[in-house]
């Protein structure tokens, strides 16, 4: 069965879709089967795979609304990674699934969509957006794992109890499969006192085991890949140090 993995925060700006295109990269460099499932209305994971966000082309939305088992299989697309990494895209009409609140099986249809589409891949991640609603439950009640992540500033620390409240919420009533997988810190400037200081509440907060490591470094090198749609491990020696970071945060995905 394949890792699925919801990367989540209700902060946005955190860089949850540079982690979760960093850990595609990462598998991308392994050739592993990966299917990255956009879940956020901004869509930015589905442009940087090379896919440009519309109304008119298939994607998580409509998989969701369908509410049938099976449904995301004709839907994913190839992305512009290579054959080996897959998406199923982003739109802004999921700001509309956040209301389906009152629908059948609304906290579920993502992962009733996602039913045996699954199982033809290594790893899927779930880019949730930036927010605790429906879309992000649905997010959680398709996954086994939920990865949090974290950007060490006083803003970014604020809202962590909410996030661990919805996973363990999720837990107890849609998925009794899922765990937190871990807390990623991200955007970790090379030296500052206070990333350090808040990375030290963190630890207090959710205990020092739950923080992986290593951080992600903030690198313009980052921003760079997005702009031009490739992944961080395609830069060679130049992203190094922030590929070996995902390589080592992929390896515990697939060990946990």
């Amino acid at each position: 069965m394949a890792s699925t993995i919801a990367v989540l925060n209700q902060k946005g700006g955190v860089g949850k879709t540079t982690v979760t295109l960093g850990l595609a990269s990462a598998a991308w460099a392994r050739g592993l089967r990966t299917l990255v499932v956009d879940l956020d209305a901004q869509a930015n994971a589905t442009w940087s795979l090379g896919v440009s966000p519309s109304l008119d082309t298939w994607g998580t939305s409509d998989a969701m609304l369908a509410n049938k088992a099976g449904a995301a299989g004709s839907m994913i697309a190839p992305s512009g990674w290579g054959e080996s990494i897959w998406l199923l895209p982003g739109s802004s009409d999921l700001t509309i699934r956040e209301t389906d609140v009152k629908r059948a099986d609304a906290q579920i249809r993502l992962a009733k969509a996602l039913t045996g589409v699954t199982d033809q891949f290594d790893l899927v991640l779930i880019d949730c957006g930036p927010s605790l609603g429906l879309n992000t439950t649905n997010g959680l009640a398709a996954a086994n794992g939920a990865l949090l992540v974290v950007e060490p500033t006083v803003f970014g620390l604020r809202g962590i109890d909410p996030v661990l409240d919805l996973v363990e919420n999720v837990w107890e009533q849609h998925n009794r499969g899922l765990e937190l997988a871990g807390i990623v810190l991200n955007r970790v400037p090379g030296v500052s006192s206070d990333a350090e200081k808040r990375a030290a509440q963190l630890a207090k907060m959710v205990g020092a085991k739950a923080i992986w490591k290593p951080s992600i470094p903030l690198r313009v090198l980052i921003n760079e890949a997005h702009a031009e749609r490739s992944p961080i491990h395609s830069y060679g020696q130049r992203a190094s140090e922030i590929s070996n970071a995902f390589d080592r945060h992929l390896s515990h995905l697939l060990t946990a």
